[in-house]
């Protein structure tokens, strides 16, 4: 079962919930989590929370504890913000490499979902090509901190783009797509190093190559990679076994450095030569 989580402090969120519920035959469970009832459709259970989802540290914790439900994975619907204001629909996972100052733990990353959150990509992708907005990954940023599989997937970039109705049925169209990893099950799970915060690099190759991206760290974060936080990178990616790396983005000898950590744990190394094309 996966879990989508919904937020009452959130219009993104709550324009997204809309949509979820009139386009899916949405039941009671029986059971409610923070003080609204719980709902199921297909493989999914939806639920609404009272606070930003951001610093609802454990939600998977709590949410086993009041319902006796564990999910595979949460999917959370959310706002985007930035001060470029740009358009954007993107999916990114969660974790700090440095400070926790939106939520989560300092210096710890939240599990991923690979193959789901790169088929969220691609059918976000799919689904948004009449609209006026971009399409991308975002890095590893933020929390909640949870020890299961969680990504979110996000209107962006200001308060006018939060309550589109055209951009929330896209998103809550892209959630309901993914009772299936067709698109992905065939690929190289693989950790994204190098860039900018929008993961141009790593976007693209999944988009276009037979591969599904795990934890992503951005050129700014790169300060923060030991040897034990490039473990938790892959550690907190199942079933890693490559790294692809924004080999332009960054000096030569930084490149190597950061090749050299990540094949001695145990990665191989691919370009995007090295993966078949999706079809």
């Amino acid at each position: 079962m996966n879990l989508i989580v919904t937020s009452a402090e959130d219009i993104a969120s709550m324009n997204i919930r809309d949509f979820l519920l009139s386009k899916a035959g949405w039941k009671e469970t029986g059971k409610v989590f923070d003080g609204s009832p719980v709902l199921a459709f297909e493989d999914f259970n939806l639920v609404l929370i009272q606070e930003i989802h951001l610093h609802f540290e454990e939600l998977d914790v709590r949410f086993k504890d009041e319902t006796g439900f564990e999910p595979e994975c949460i999917i959370v619907a959310s706002r985007h913000r930035s001060e470029s204001g740009l358009r954007t629909l993107t999916v990114h996972p969660l974790g700090n490499y440095g400070d926790a100052q939106f939520g989560g733990s300092l210096g710890k990353l939240v599990p991923t979902a690979p193959r789901l959150m790169t088929s969220a990509l691609l059918a976000l992708k799919r689904n948004a090509v009449h609209l006026d907005f971009e399409v991308s990954f975002e890095c590893t940023h933020h929390g909640p901190f949870l020890n299961t599989p969680t990504f979110f997937i996000e209107i962006g970039s200001d308060e006018s783009a939060w309550p589109e109705k055209p951009a929330g049925e896209v998103l809550a169209s892209t959630i309901l797509e993914l009772d299936s990893l067709k698109d992905t099950k065939d690929d190289v799970i693989a950790v994204g190093v190098g860039g900018g915060h929008y993961a141009p690099r790593h976007s693209d190759v999944v988009l276009n190559r037979k591969i599904s991206m795990g934890h992503m760290v951005p050129n700014y974060a790169l300060e923060h990679v030991d040897e034990d936080m490039a473990r938790q990178v892959i550690e907190r990616t199942p079933g890693c076994e490559a790294v692809y790396f924004h080999k332009k983005s960054m000096k030569k000898p930084l490149y190597r450095e950061l090749k050299e950590l990540f094949e001695g744990l145990g990665l191989r190394t691919v370009r995007s030569a090295d993966i078949g094309e999706r079809l």
